[in-house]
């Protein structure tokens, strides 16, 4: 009500798709196993946007399909089980993605 008393152009639902998705994005992530659901687009499209690496909390392991399938074999996939150090180091100096999988609680000192 405000925003039309001071005519300020503004819809009456909010969508994130509508205001900063690109619709050629969204469906190459659907091909790429993202879920076509409003929810997971939005958290993409906050992903694609963001300048520093995610925290994604992922229990049924849909997103960890989809960053998979979108990096292809530029992703190293780490856990925390095993020597991880020297390939987080290399993967960092040569700028390659990195997803860390099945972490705890407490993360380790060196990350």
């Amino acid at each position: 009500e405000r925003l039309v008393v001071l005519q300020v152009p503004a819809s009456k639902e909010f969508s994130l798709q509508a205001c900063i998705g690109d619709a050629v994005k969204m469906r190459q992530w659907v091909i790429d196993y993202l879920p076509n659901d409003s929810l997971s687009i939005d958290n993409a499209i906050i992903l694609d946007n963001s300048r520093r690496w995610p925290l994604m909390i992922d229990p049924q392991g849909q997103a960890n399909k989809w960053v998979k399938k979108m990096n292809g074999e530029s992703l190293k996939v780490l856990r925390l089980n095993m020597n991880y150090v020297r390939e987080l180091e290399n993967a960092i100096q040569f700028g390659n993605p990195v997803i860390l999988e099945n972490i705890e609680e407490t993360l380790d000192a060196i990350l």
